[in-house]
């Protein structure tokens, strides 16, 4: 576009697309960085009240409707009718669902299915405990790559030798998030038939 000032609308159009997408994708990586950075300082800041976990899901299918739709993915919800309020930083649980739900649909292949559910809820202590899985019946994984999963710039090929777009710290993220909430993530799989 600098070098030639009288390129033609279409191929302007797809030049300008790819900058957006790449400046997008850019800001991602920084912003997962930066997130990584803070959370492993401990200057994470942290805004914590009382959430419906419900909700929250909710939130996170909305936000990655269109991806599943792009791909051709579906998604099945079974969650309860409700549970009671978790005391948490609802932004950094949307992102943690966001990331799950993100993963699921690039590892599972047109025509596939990722189910999220909540189960085994219920109140000890008066603290509130339950278990978010998300499964989907994609590629899998190996058992050696499940060891390194949750470690920072590890990625999994979509396809032969196939990155996934993405610096590899999403679940890195999600799993300092886990943590610094009390919580555990755990991973299930097996090559071609899916995770858990």
């Amino acid at each position: 576009l600098f070098e030639d000032p009288d390129i033609g609308v279409d191929d302007r159009q797809r030049f300008l697309g790819i900058i957006v997408s790449e400046t997008e994708r850019l800001t991602r990586l920084v912003n997962q960085v930066l997130d990584m950075a803070k959370i492993e300082s401990g200057h994470a800041e942290w805004q914590t009240g009382e959430v419906d976990l419900i909700q929250v899901v909710e939130q996170a299918v909305a936000s990655t409707s269109q991806l599943f739709k792009d791909k051709g993915v579906a998604l099945a919800l079974a969650l309860p009718d409700r549970v009671p309020l978790l005391v948490a930083d609802r932004d950094r649980l949307v992102q943690v669902m966001l990331n799950l739900l993100s993963n699921a649909v690039k590892f599972t292949p047109e025509g596939g299915e990722v189910t999220f559910r909540i189960c085994n809820y219920a109140t000890h202590n008066n603290q509130f405990c339950a278990d978010y899985v998300v499964s989907d019946n994609g590629m899998g994984m190996s058992e050696e790559f499940q060891q390194i999963l949750f470690q920072p710039f590890t990625q999994e090929s979509v396809n032969q030798g196939e990155r996934g777009n993405g610096a590899g710290l999403g679940l890195a993220i999600v799993r300092s998030i886990v943590d610094l909430m009390g919580g555990t993530i755990t991973v299930k799989s097996e090559p071609q038939k899916g995770t858990e």
